[in-house]
């Protein structure tokens, strides 16, 4: 074992006896700093989930089964088999552990459903302000969120009134004032009024999210980018292809992927197995079995140790996998690459 491994493997067992002796981790590694209006994220602890700050300081205590990002404020939580919400303002649970679906929170409400019951959409009290009567319900976007009934979807508006009626196939989230929805004629964008916006001269057999005025379509030469005008301004000849951010999108070529302008030019060459979309000017990637960190303006790897998996960057830190998933332990790196908070299970 190396001597990096080694300090990291010391430091776990010491986080370990702090759990067990009823320490604060936090407090026995940072001192007891005061609490900052930083981002929330998720870190496994002793088998259970809680919820550091960027700094890497404990704020929610490690008491979840399973926990996700936060959502304008509110974060799922689960319990059991069942969910509630916890707020990142008190930081304590804040909508009890009674659900056995909790969406995201976007537009101070979030799709959720009891057990044995129909998808309706909660507030942050917890109680249902749109019924239960769907069959499936995505999150809130723009004003409207997705919503499916006896296989059709339409979109729903943040009153609960059927904004678009459900007559389509398949229907994605509103982005840039448009959304992508599925027709018997294959894809098409609507407005908000459920008119249609796009509907290129050629069929679209997938469609993705507009971001940065492009969004990427699959025809059946391939993938490619369309404008608001619907016009392919990107060609589609790529293998896949994800959106736009901070005006990079990543493309397969064959085994490979690499990361094109909005002109379509490739500015990052095809060299990577996985990637994750720049968030912060920075792209997790995956190199043969290893993941990594590459810097936007460069294309460089800047964080070259290698973990099993890699998340991307949120208020300054990134969590981390090592190990495998039958042994993952998960931590959180700056930008530098060193640990703000070490790899825990």
């Amino acid at each position: 074992m190396n001597k990096k491994l080694q300090t990291i493997a010391l430091i776990v067992s010491l986080l370990s006896l702090f759990a067990l002796s009823g320490c604060s981790v936090v407090e026995g590694l940072n001192g007891n700093d005061e609490e900052t209006s930083e981002t929330l994220h998720p870190v496994l602890l002793n088998g259970k989930w809680g919820y550091i700050n960027s700094s890497g300081n404990m704020v929610i205590e490690s008491d979840f089964d399973e926990a996700r990002a936060f959502s304008d404020g509110y974060a799922a939580v689960r319990i059991g088999t069942n969910w509630g919400y916890v707020s990142e303002e008190s930081k304590n649970l804040a909508i009890p552990v009674s659900f056995s679906v909790a969406g995201d929170f976007s537009g101070e409400l979030a799709p959720a459903q009891l057990p044995g019951q129909s998808y309706g959409f909660i507030n942050k009290s917890g109680d249902f302000v749109i019924e239960p009567e769907f069959d499936f319900a995505g999150a809130f976007s723009e004003g409207l969120a997705a919503v499916r009934s006896d296989g059709l979807w339409g979109y729903v508006s943040i009153d609960g009134t059927i904004s678009i009626s459900l007559s389509f196939s398949d229907a994605q989230p509103f982005s840039e004032d448009v959304a992508a929805v599925e027709t018997f004629e294959g894809w098409v964008y609507i407005d908000k009024s459920g008119a249609e916006q796009i509907n290129p001269n050629f069929q679209i057999t997938a469609a993705g999210e507009f971001s940065d005025g492009l969004a990427p379509i699959q025809t059946t030469e391939g993938w490619g980018y369309i404008d608001k005008t619907g016009n392919p301004v990107i060609t589609p000849n790529f293998e896949e292809a994800g959106i736009f951010s901070q005006g990079l999108a990543w493309v397969r070529d064959d085994d490979y992927i690499g990361f094109i302008n909005k002109s379509g030019d490739l500015d990052i060459p095809y060299q990577f197995a996985e990637v994750k979309s720049f968030s912060e000017n920075m792209s997790a990637v995956r190199v043969s079995g290893d993941w990594f960190f590459i810097n936007r303006s460069s294309g460089l790897i800047v964080i070259k140790d290698g973990f099993f998996d890699a998340e991307s960057f949120n208020d300054g830190i990134a969590r981390v996998q090592i190990g495998d998933d039958e042994n993952p332990r998960f931590g959180y790196v700056d930008k530098s690459g060193e640990y703000v908070w070490y790899p825990t299970r």
